[in-house]
């Protein structure tokens, strides 16, 4: 007992807090091991559920695009034919079936009434025999019992697994019959509660997600006209174990037995029913995990699927044994480490104690060296940094040296500075907060660090990186400080120009987009749940400065449309110029639309102030779009893309106005971008078609030309009418080289008429206003010309009078080109322009055309007749020829003759058609008019 106690006495406290501090650090080390693995362990779990949560929406939202797009093939089919067949229902629904094979069917179910039963029936039967219009009852399917109406299956696809529902009444069942008259006064796709499909007799469990068929041209505006246009309703089956487990075993997340997965929705009473589940859930834990504090991971999850609910949970047995064996190792490794630490410091503090003694014993003669003093003090006079040395024994820290440098960088001299308090240097502590730890590290007598803003003495701004280190005593006493300074001012003003730069913009000064995502997302955070709002600003017609008065005044005017845009938003709200002249807006403080709108209106109150730029009075609009947080985005990028999508909106609804975002016009825009691409692919595909109509000299009968007009076949959606994507293509530029396809491909096949002996027929083609402004126009069409090999006088090109009223002079010169070539030029659509008849005897033009809506009504409008009457006079006066078209009657065609007008086109004589269906009425060469059916 005796040795033992000695030994202890024996240990150092030096060796004793070694050993201590090493297993606190070990213990610190273990528990933030064991944290890492916590924290790496959820996040894997997250990623892994987040992948199988993200399969599952997406097959439920492919399956909801497959709905849209079935019922935008019956909107597009139905403006075209007026009804969609089986044939081309099966056509369309069979690839998209195939794409999704977990989809159960895709349906169109029809609204029949009691008048129609029997008709409807007979009709179906003679393709399905034994066809009747069914409804459940106890024993299966049976004939329906009569009713006012029914809503009938009546397209399947595919039928191979589906022929229990082929005319299934979907309004014999409650749940049905209730979602489905909510598709129909919604127009948007809306999902049933879970049913218990028709399909395998009732016993698999699935959902209906519908979307109401309206009668083409319908008015939509009230629920009302939505309940009487309503045709039926395309709908999708999905069965939701199928679906569920399709998409899980497609992505490969099946395998993992370590997950369990469960799906719940609402049944018909609105209770959340289980219906689907995947692997078992985890059990009860070892007793080293319940005691560790672990527990299963579990993530739960909720999604809506065209209006209704949905909840998806995924859990995890927490990880083994084996993820704790780096927590393990480090633990025994810490504890052996601590051990021999202590063991070596213990053997040092003997060693230390005897190399004290030497110390003192030489401190003696190291006095006595203060030669190198002279040399410490050189080094410290040559240095190009202010050093200086302060007292610590005085109150105030009065300065007791101070180097050259001090005087070149302070504008101080070194008397000047002697005996006056450190702090003089130091700044205004108030507005430093990193000025309290050099004041900390004075009273505490030890080294310091602080970045400093101070002045010179003319009042330059300087800033300094100070460091102070203390001089002490042998005894341990503090009596003086070192100082250190090193000027980075250079440094800091550059860093601060690149951050500016990194996010202000260069030309106005307003924050930038990188600084714009930033400010949104704090005024998200600060907001407390409060809306935010963005706002999309662009300046109306801003592109004419820039044409008209040059880039360096479109500058100018941007300059100070900034500046009023500053000074109109409040402190607390953002303004941000985002490119070209477009700019964002960030307001804060508006509790709903109203107070924004009020808000923002004084925005445009300042910008459409009179404008003083290059001796022009200039008085500009803008367009603005909002999207408000929560509503519309819970992030900057989001809430920036909606505000966009609303300023285009408002841009295409007219200019300076303003749209708040709703949801429909993202999909607006979706479906513009898609139309766009699909445009793209035409071009590249070769999808457009001419079609033909005759023009017929009255005075002889006989054809003596054509107009060509533009189709598009699309692979799915057929022919497409130029109504559809005309003035797309002109926004985005892809006009340009479509008509220059149709001026080639209209000159080509006239040739070929001309060649195969139907005479000298001309060929009219519509121009643009866009291919009207292209500086390469005359190029294009003697190029077409040339390949062709089709006489000048042949081709007839059509000009509407807006185009070109809007540069009069330089529209004379383009066509006097076009004469020049020999082309033949005429007026579309004479008379519903503003055309002035000063200019219209200066255009060197050959034919005035006379839109269809004066000829429309001459016979019973007397204005319309005058209207006719005075342009054939018009016309005759300034030795042009006049052609009418859109002549659908005898009587039409017999007021033109007396009135004297030359030529006609309409459906009198021929509707548009393919050059294969309107080759014969060009052989014949005189024709017959046939007046339209009423």
């Amino acid at each position: 007992m005796t040795h033992t106690s000695l030994r202890m006495g024996a240990l150092s406290r030096a060796a004793v807090a070694t050993f201590v501090l090493g297993l606190a650090l070990t213990v610190v080390l273990c528990a933030g091991l064991r944290q890492a693995e916590t924290e790496r362990t959820q996040a894997e779990f997250a990623q892994r559920a987040a992948v199988r949560a993200a399969a599952v929406t997406r097959a439920f939202d492919e399956a909801t695009d497959a709905l849209r797009a079935t019922n935008l093939f019956f909107q597009v089919s139905g403006q075209q034919s007026g009804d969609v067949g089986r044939a081309q229902f099966d056509a369309f629904a069979q690839p998209l079936i195939r794409r999704h094979g977990y989809l159960q069917a895709l349906e169109f179910q029809r609204f029949v009434s009691a008048a129609e039963r029997a008709a409807f029936e007979a009709e179906r039967a003679r393709l399905w025999p034994g066809f009747a219009i069914r409804e459940r009852s106890a024993d299966g399917l049976e004939r329906a019992g009569p009713r006012e109406r029914y809503l009938v299956n009546d397209y399947v696809a595919p039928i191979v697994g589906n022929e229990a529902v082929y005319g299934y009444d979907a309004l014999s069942n409650t749940a049905q019959r209730a979602f489905s008259a909510r598709a129909v006064d919604s127009g948007e796709p809306i999902a049933s509660p879970l049913l218990d499909l028709v399909q395998g007799g009732w016993e698999r469990r699935g959902i209906l997600i519908a979307m109401p068929v309206y009668r083409p041209g319908a008015r939509l505006e009230s629920l009302a006209e939505r309940r009487a246009a309503a045709l039926g309703l395309t709908v999708v089956v999905i069965d939701v174990a199928l679906l569920v487990g399709g998409s899980l075993d497609a992505a490969h997340l099946l395998g993992d037995r370590d997950f369990s997965l469960s799906l719940s929705a609402a049944g018909a009473d609105g209770a959340m029913l289980q219906v689907f589940r995947h692997g078992e859930a985890p059990g009860p834990l070892p007793w080293w995990q319940v005691l560790a504090g672990e527990s299963p991971l579990r993530l739960k999850r909720g999604f809506d699927v065209a209006g209704s609910h949905w909840e998806l949970e995924v859990e995890q047995r927490p990880p083994g044994l084996a993820h704790r064996l780096a927590e393990l190792a480090a633990l025994v490794f810490g504890m052996v480490l601590s051990l021999a630490l202590a063991s070596l410091v213990q053997q040092r503090s003997a060693r230390i104690r005897r190399t004290e003694a030497l110390v003192e014993q030489r401190t003696a003669a190291l006095e006595i060296a203060t030669g190198s003093l002279r040399l410490y003090q050189r080094a410290i006079e040559a240095s190009a940094n202010p050093i200086l040395l302060a007292s610590a024994l005085r109150p105030g820290f009065p300065i007791e040296y101070a180097n050259p440098a001090t005087s070149r960088v302070y504008g101080y001299a070194a008397e000047e500075l002697a005996g006056r308090p450190l702090a003089m240097l130091a700044g205004d502590a108030a507005e430093q907060p990193a000025l309290e730890e050099l004041h900390q590290a004075l009273r505490e007598r030890r080294e310091g660090h602080a970045l400093l803003r101070q002045q010179t003495r003319d009042g330059t701004e300087l800033f300094g990186d100070v460091y102070i280190a203390p001089v002490r005593r042998p005894g341990g006493v503090t009596e003086h400080f070192v100082i250190t300074v090193y000027d980075v001012t250079k440094a800091k003003r550059y860093e601060a120009e690149l951050e500016h730069h990194a996010q202000y913009d260069t030309l106005t000064g307003l924050a930038n987009r990188a600084l714009l995502a930033d400010r949104i997302e704090r005024a998200i955070g600060t907001s407390g749940g409060k809306p935010v709002w963005a706002v999309a600003l662009d300046i109306d017609h801003f592109k004419l400065i820039n044409d008209t008065l040059g880039r360096s005044t479109g500058d100018e005017a941007l300059r100070a449309v900034a500046a009023r845009i500053q000074a109109a938003v409040r402190p607390a709200d953002t303004a941000a110029r985002v490119g070209g002249d477009d700019f964002m807006l960030v307001l804060c403080g508006c509790a709903d639309e109203r107070q924004a709108a009020a808000r923002l209106q004084l925005v445009r109150e300042a910008v459409s102030e009179p404008l003083e730029l290059d001796g022009q009075a200039l008085v500009l609009g803008c367009t603005a779009g909002v999207a408000g947080y929560p509503a519309d985005g819970e992030d900057a990028e989001t809430l920036v893309k909606h505000a966009e999508i609303a300023m285009y909106r408002a841009k295409e609804t007219g200019r300076n106005a303003v749209q708040f975002y709703a949801p429909h016009m993202n999909a607006r825009a979706i479906d513009r971008l898609v139309l766009e691409g699909a445009l793209r692919v035409a071009i590249r595909d070769d999808q457009f078609e001419l079609h033909f109509q005759p023009q017929v000299d009255l005075a002889s009968g006989f054809v003596v030309g054509t107009e060509a007009l533009l189709r598009w076949r699309h692979p799915q959606l057929g022919t497409v009418r130029p109504d559809r994507f005309i003035a797309l293509a002109e926004e985005t530029g892809l006009i340009v080289p479509i008509g220059a396809w149709v001026l080639r491909t209209a000159c080509r096949q006239n040739q070929r008429w001309r060649r195969a002996g139907l005479g000298p027929l001309r060929v009219a083609v519509n121009l643009s206003a866009r291919q009207f402004a292209e500086p390469d126009l005359v190029e294009t069409v003697a190029r077409a010309l040339e390949e062709s090999g089709l006489p000048p006088d042949s081709l007839e090109i059509e000009l509407t009078e807006s185009m070109m009223m809007s540069d009069v002079e330089a529209a004379i010169e383009t066509m006097r080109c076009l004469k020049r070539m020999g082309i033949k030029l005429s007026i579309d659509d004479f008379g519903t322009g503003y055309s002035s008849l000063s200019y219209l005897k200066r255009l060197p033009v050959d034919v005035l055309k006379i839109d269809r809506s004066f000829v429309q009504d001459i016979v019973s409008s007397a204005d319309s007749a005058a209207m006719v009457v005075a342009i054939v006079s018009l016309a005759h006066g300034l030795r042009m020829n006049v052609i009418a078209e859109g002549v659908e009657t005898l009587e039409q065609l017999d007021y033109l003759r007396n009135c004297g007008c030359d030529e006609v086109q309409g459906y009198v004589y021929c509707q548009p058609q393919p050059v294969q269906e309107v080759e014969p009425l060009l052989r014949a060469g005189r024709v017959q008019p046939a007046p339209v059916d009423p």
